[in-house]
């Protein structure tokens, strides 16, 4: 079972579960909780760490060893193989979110997805995979997803609201990523809103957050 920081109101009715970056872990994006809960109370937030530890307190959700940003970037056959390296850490996500499920008796509409960079291919594949419908996906610098070989069109059958943010500035996930989700998500019937933040390189800022939460917020049913 995967493990990491998490906040946990008084009183919990929602639960957005945040994946971390390639080699960060779970207390680097707690640290937009501080933010977050003041706009979304009764929300309790989850920020689990990848499953395969790495140098200097990090861990990987899958290999990136042959991760480059050259034009092999945009090969749907290279990004089918990240999709195929989604497949396990997906199903401890989805397992992860069952346990919170389960323990908080939180609804499976008022749950949201996000992920960053790396976390953010995941968030996408997983809530696009799991065997329940989540109230929303938000993927900020999401290495693309494709609909390829290893995951045809036809294995998906959800509409689930997406937010994607990214930098103009990116240079590790270049903003064409972004495009590249908006293009394949469209073959599935799903038209996500989205945010390119003037001169951010790969993270998030404050102006993708004051996209983020009015999201959350509207993915949440009361």
């Amino acid at each position: 079972m995967l493990t990491g920081p998490s906040f946990i109101p008084d009183k919990m009715t929602y639960a957005v579960i945040l994946c971390h970056g390639y080699g960060s872990n779970g207390d680097d994006l707690m640290g937009l909780v501080p933010y977050l809960k003041h706009f979304l109370p009764q929300t309790g937030f989850f920020c689990p760490n990848a499953p395969t530890p790495m140098m200097y307190n990090g861990y990987e959700w899958f290999s990136l060893s042959d991760y480059t940003t050259a034009p092999e970037f945009v090969s749907t056959d290279y990004l089918d193989t990240l999709v195929k390296r989604c497949e396990k850490p997906a199903k401890l996500l989805a397992d992860y979110i069952n346990m919170i499920k389960n323990t908080y008796n939180v609804a499976d509409e008022n749950i949201i997805l996000m992920g960053f960079s790396q976390g953010g291919l995941l968030a996408l594949y997983t809530g696009l995979t799991a065997p329940y419908t989540i109230g929303g996906l938000i993927g900020c610098s999401a290495v693309p997803i494709v609909f390829e070989k290893v995951l045809p069109v036809q294995n998906i059958s959800k509409n689930i609201p997406v937010l994607l943010t990214h930098g103009e500035a990116d240079t590790v996930v270049p903003p064409y990523g972004m495009d590249l989700n908006v293009h394949q998500l469209a073959k599935i019937g799903i038209t996500p809103t989205t945010f390119l933040s003037s001169n951010l390189g790969h993270g998030i800022d404050e102006a993708c957050l004051q996209h983020i939460i009015p999201f959350i917020q509207s993915c949440f049913k009361d």
